[in-house]
């Protein structure tokens, strides 16, 4: 689904678990994009085929997957960066991820090649196009979320959902980091908030205020 200014939204719809993914359109050398988070190559229990489902809709928006250039990964959990690695084997993708969760990738069998840290990572694209990255850390010790000033959007992986918020008892989990994280991202100036996983509501709140109330409502009770 394309939203606006070459960006890109695919919510995942399927019966099993795997999570909701983004695309920057051709912002990169040689008009190569930026993904964040494609998921699962086949879900675990169902066996459904998230890479091939998300090449196909990317196909259906004239977006050519072969010409993925990098893959942002929000953190090292295989249903958000297992088809990370297939992309990387397929079309010579760099992998860009923070430190503290590189070796849930390599188990997997990637390569991280750019290590992600607080700070502005810069497109060739204008700085429209020009992406914060925040260390989250909470759901898992790198987790980082991706802030694109120019639109108001956030990428939020599994730090914040729709009404709730990641877990906290997966190793390298810690419930006060989390809070803190979350705090940290609520003060931010959002319109578009991309929740990594379609909990209970599709996972994309668009507008100032709904992005607001499900802040409100999750500071309220966490």
């Amino acid at each position: 689904m394309n939203v606006f200014d070459n960006f890109h939204v695919y919510l995942w719809r399927g019966n099993d678990n795997n999570c909701n993914t983004c695309l920057f359109e051709s912002v990169l050398n040689e008009g190569r994009h930026l993904v964040v988070d494609p998921g699962h190559v086949m879900t675990p229990s169902y066996r459904e085929p998230g890479l091939e489902r998300l090449a196909q809709e990317m196909k259906h928006d004239g977006v050519d997957y072969d010409r993925i250039g990098l893959v942002i990964l929000t953190h090292g959990h295989p249903d958000h960066c297992e088809a990370a690695v297939s992309i990387q084997k397929e079309t010579h993708a760099l992998i860009a991820m923070h430190r503290a969760d590189e070796e849930m990738l390599q188990i997997l069998g990637g390569r991280v090649d750019i290590y992600l840290q607080d700070g502005m990572m810069e497109t060739v694209s204008g700085r429209q196009y020009d992406l914060q990255i925040l260390h989250s850390p909470g759901h898992s010790p790198g987790h980082i979320t991706v802030y694109w000033p120019y639109r108001k959007v956030l990428i939020a992986g599994d730090c914040i959902f729709y009404r709730s918020t990641g877990r906290t008892d997966f190793p390298g989990g810690s419930s006060n980091m989390l809070r803190e994280s979350i705090e940290r991202l609520a003060r931010l100036d959002i319109e578009y908030l991309l929740c990594g996983h379609p909990y209970g509501h599709p996972g994309f709140i668009q507008g100032a205020d709904d992005v607001r109330e499900n802040f409100e409502i999750i500071m309220s009770y966490y």
